[in-house]
């Protein structure tokens, strides 16, 4: 395994390490410090609900560090999910240096949910399941091929089904849609399939390695 990895699921699953690799930067040991600096924005913004940690560790960036690409984006991710900005968030995830989406995996089902919802009480009567799966991030390149989009066609259309979306084929197109109106009121968030025993599926240390492989 990476040591990168292997480090970043300590992390994710112990604040204490964060405080060690601190000490460690303190007394001049070599790392990856601006890169991990990001990851520990992201952490302590998707898995603490503290808000005095999250503004302790903005408030400890140096000048340097927030001129680091990684923690720029990462500033960047905390403004899209604080504003509720989905939109914004599933650019940045496309694009993400580093380990930095697979840390924003952790948060993307979550997003993904929120977003529908928005949408569904924004939208009338209709929206595009195309639409849908470009904004949410269902295809990840930016360049997109017929095969790509296939998939996050599919991929997409199997998800807004296990959330409660109702979908419908527009007569004239041939296009399938989602139907806001009766969605808004049938949305639901599953139970995870793979929940551990602390109730964060997100933190189940194979599953992380899965995404981040």
């Amino acid at each position: 395994i990476n040591s990168l990895v292997s480090l970043i699921i300590i992390f994710c699953n112990t604040w204490q390490c964060q405080s060690q690799l601190t000490r460690l930067y303190g007394e001049g040991i070599a790392g990856c410090h601006l890169e991990f600096s990001a990851y520990n924005l992201l952490c302590v913004m998707l898995h603490s609900n503290n808000k005095r940690d999250l503004l302790s560790s903005m408030a400890s960036l140096s000048k340097e560090a927030r001129l680091d690409e990684t923690v720029k984006h990462a500033l960047a991710v905390h403004s899209a999910v604080s504003s509720g900005n989905y939109v914004m968030f599933f650019k940045l995830y496309k694009k993400a240096p580093g380990l930095n989406s697979c840390l924003m995996d952790l948060y993307v089902e979550r997003m993904r949910f929120e977003a529908i919802k928005c949408m569904s009480k924004s939208y009338r009567p209709t929206v595009p399941v195309r639409y849908v799966t470009r904004v949410l991030g269902f295809t990840r390149v930016d360049v997109l091929c017929e095969a790509n989009v296939a998939d996050g066609l599919e991929e997409c259309e199997e998800w807004l089904k296990a959330h409660g979306a109702v979908l419908t084929v527009d007569e004239n197109s041939g296009e399938l849609q989602i139907d806001t109106k009766v969605s808004s009121a049938s949305l639901y968030m599953p139970e995870p399939d793979n929940a551990v025993s602390h109730g964060d599926a997100s933190l189940a240390v194979d599953d992380f390695l899965a995404r981040a492989s």
